[in-house]
């Protein structure tokens, strides 16, 4: 099974040239399950549907910006919005959850877009409490994935509380340690346009839970929607991360001892 994730940049710069990259992307990478943030447009949502060639489409609303495109059928789905506001963001924030039916089993996948300033860690630190409780009530015992803009390095608080004290795993670090994996990365234009704004991380992620599943063994991850067409147009401001999984288990990194 592969997973895949992207922050699509909304309709901001050449966006339908960008979004031609996205299409191809999708097509080459043909990921199982694809998590975007930053679709607002539901007009546009349906056309990404249709051009895609997904037979499902999950869409929360305008509000969140947050899809998926799913090769399995959707069978329950649900968005929370956080009570944990930035002060300095005129705007909420969320989290969009789909339950869905492989046929051999059932998934729980959460996608989500955390606050994104870089002196707002504690912000992100009570956002990601609300999402552990938010999945503990809809999740139960599923295999589950949790994937999306967690605007924060794997070194701040709200991964680290993540990965160490909840007992996510990372998927990229598992699979390529010591590899920072920039998302955020100034050789992007659209990023390097925001340096002062924003430093160079991975803040794009694929966690899973639990080996158990479907997930059971990770198999590769990997950053994508890195590359520009030839006359220099990026799919996003963000790269995006694509995890595949296979069903025989394997340790995760450092972390594998999950609960």
């Amino acid at each position: 099974m592969k997973i895949l994730t992207l922050n699509t940049w909304q309709e901001r710069g050449p966006w339908h040239d960008r979004w031609e990259r996205i299409f191809c992307g999708l097509a080459k990478h043909q990921a199982d399950i694809v998590g975007f943030q930053e679709v607002f447009n539901m007009d546009w949502a349906e056309e990404i549907h249709k051009r895609s060639g997904y037979p499902y489409l999950a869409i929360s609303g305008k509000h969140s910006g947050l899809i998926f495109l799913s090769k399995f059928k959707p069978v329950e789905q649900e968005c929370l919005v956080m009570k944990t506001k930035s002060p300095t963001e005129d705007y909420l924030r969320y989290i969009f959850y789909i339950r869905v039916d492989t046929g051999k089993e059932k998934i729980a996948v959460f996608n989500t877009h955390l606050s994104w300033k870089a002196d707002e860690n504690e912000i992100r630190l009570k956002q990601t409490l609300e999402l552990e409780a938010f999945v503990q009530k809809k999740a139960g015992n599923l295999p589950m994935v949790l994937l999306g803009d967690l605007n924060a390095g794997p070194d701040a608080s709200s991964v680290t509380y993540l990965r160490e004290t909840l007992g996510w795993c990372d998927t990229f670090e598992a699979k390529n340690p010591g590899d920072p994996g920039l998302t955020w990365n100034y050789r992007n234009p659209y990023a390097e346009a925001e340096r002062e704004k924003m430093a160079e991380r991975r803040i794009d992620y694929i966690f899973i839970r639990e080996q158990m599943g479907p997930f059971k063994k990770i198999q590769s991850s990997n950053i994508v929607f890195d590359k520009p067409s030839d006359n220099g147009v990026y799919p996003s401001d963000h790269f995006g991360v694509m995890t595949e999984f296979g069903d025989q288990r394997n340790g995760c990194g450092d972390h594998g001892n999950h609960k």
